[in-house]
This record gives structure tokens, C-alpha cells and sequence, in this order.
């Protein structure tokens, strides 16, 4: 019976580390497993965290999308990735590498303190539940629809000085290989709704019925368009649409 209830006394503080553990990252707990004793425990991930906005004109099933700054051609949601403050410690600790041309997208001066990184994978359940701490960080898109929209002079800077939204979801991939990165990666996208009030309805049923303006920088498509992930013309695919854009429509995101 001593000896029963010495091993009971060793086993106590371990279990309740374990419980403590997975009580931590109850939300990543599969993630959790692969990192932390799988095969990606030492590989790197690439992480791209960004918050988008969901535009839709009212009184129809249109939405307005601008043009990727990076990418030629290509329509998506207005947002991007977030960006990050405070100090590198934490990140330091992670061994982080910024995103580089060659395995991500470089690093100019508008995409300085992006969201958009490496780690090894045995830090990637820390990175999601800071991510979700909200802390130091961006937690809107807000900054983005000003650049994209605003001071593009695409949408009236007077008019949507102040706006509303609500968030709408949350949607995070799991570990996947990217072909075009060359890497592994985890996406996670916060997707907001605009909640214009009658005067900014207004302008976006304005802009909606001006159509596309390529040159502009913008586009008013459809949910098919979007569906399809590319904008026509006259029988002529004038666009193509980033694959993120499903998620303002409610769809996922599949290979």
C-alpha cells in the first residue's frame, strides 16, 4: 500500500501538468500533437494572420474587391495582414524569420511588422494562442480599408471616415504545404461585415452601378464570379480572384 500510494504522489504532479497542458491549448490540441512531438516539430511554418472585410452592395448579391498591390491581376477582399507592435522578444524567442522572396512574399516598407513569418513548428500552438490574445497586435482590417479604399479615393474619405462592422468568423487552416511558398504554412483569416449606415449605402450603390474600374483599382463582381475565382468580360476573363475571397461568401477554403 506505501508503495501504491509513492507512486500515486509521483504520478499526481505529471497528471496535472497534462491536464494544465491541454487545458492551455485546448483549441489547437491536434496542432499541439504534431508540433510538439511529430514531424514538424523542427520543420519551419510559414504563418500568414490577416482580417479581411466582406463588402457587400446593398440590395444584391455583389460585393466590391480590389486589386492585390503584389500579386498582377488579381481581385480579392479588401484587408490584408495584420500588423504587429511592441518589441521582437517574444518573436525572438520563436526564432522567427521575416517573409523573404524566397520562401514567402519580401519584405518592402508598406509590409514592414506584417503578420507573415516562420517559426519551427514546435512554437506554432504559442504563435495561434497569441494570435488569439489579441495582444500587441492589429485586430481589424481598418487601416487596410483606409489605404485600399480611402486614400485611393475609390470610396469618399468624408463619407467613410467612421464606419461600423461586426466580425463575422474566423477561419484557420490546418497544416498545409504550399506549392507556390515552397513551405509549409498555416493561414488564419478574421472576415468582418461592413455595417453602412443610409448614406454609405448610398455610395456603394453608386459605385456598384459605375461597374468595374480596373484602372482604379477596383471591381464590383458577383457571388458566381467569386465562386468561379475570376471576372469576365464580354466572354474574356479580364481578372482573376484571390482563393481567400470565397470566405465573404461562407465558403471554405479546399485544395
Amino acid at each position: 500500500m506505501m508503495e501504491l500510494a509513492s507512486i500515486a504522489l509521483l504520478i499526481k504532479p505529471i497528471f496535472a501538468k497534462g491536464i494544465s497542458i491541454a487545458w492551455e491549448n485546448k483549441n489547437h490540441l491536434s496542432l499541439y500533437a504534431k508540433t510538439k512531438f511529430g514531424k514538424y516539430k523542427n520543420e519551419y511554418i510559414r504563418f500568414s494572420l490577416s482580417g479581411l472585410y466582406k463588402i457587400q452592395i446593398p440590395e444584391s448579391n455583389k460585393y466590391l474587391l480590389v486589386l492585390n498591390r503584389r500579386i498582377e491581376n488579381q481581385l480579392q477582399s479588401v484587408g490584408g495582414v495584420y500588423k504587429r507592435f511592441g518589441d521582437d522578444s517574444l518573436f525572438n524567442k520563436w526564432g522567427y524569420k521575416p517573409d523573404n522572396s524566397g520562401n514567402g512574399l519580401d519584405v518592402d516598407k508598406q509590409s514592414n511588422d506584417d503578420l507573415r513569418f516562420m517559426v519551427r513548428g514546435k512554437y506554432a500552438v504559442e504563435v495561434l494562442n497569441w494570435f488569439e490574445s489579441q495582444k500587441e497586435r492589429e485586430t481589424d482590417p481598418k487601416r487596410e480599408f483606409k489605404e485600399e479604399l480611402l486614400d485611393t479615393n475609390i470610396l469618399s474619405q468624408e463619407v467613410f471616415l467612421h464606419f461600423n462592422h461586426k466580425h463575422i468568423r474566423r477561419y484557420s487552416t490546418d497544416i498545409q504545404w504550399s506549392d507556390f511558398f515552397g513551405c509549409f504554412e498555416i493561414l488564419v483569416y478574421d472576415v468582418f461585415e461592413l455595417l453602412p449606415d443610409n448614406e454609405q449605402k448610398m455610395a456603394l450603390i453608386r459605385l456598384a452601378e459605375s461597374g468595374a474600374n480596373l484602372k482604379m483599382g477596383y471591381a464590383i463582381v458577383n457571388c458566381d464570379e467569386i465562386e468561379q475565382l475570376k471576372l469576365m468580360e464580354n466572354g474574356r476573363q479580364i481578372a482573376r480572384i484571390g482563393k481567400h475571397t470565397h470566405l465573404i461568401i461562407n465558403k471554405d477554403l479546399k485544395k
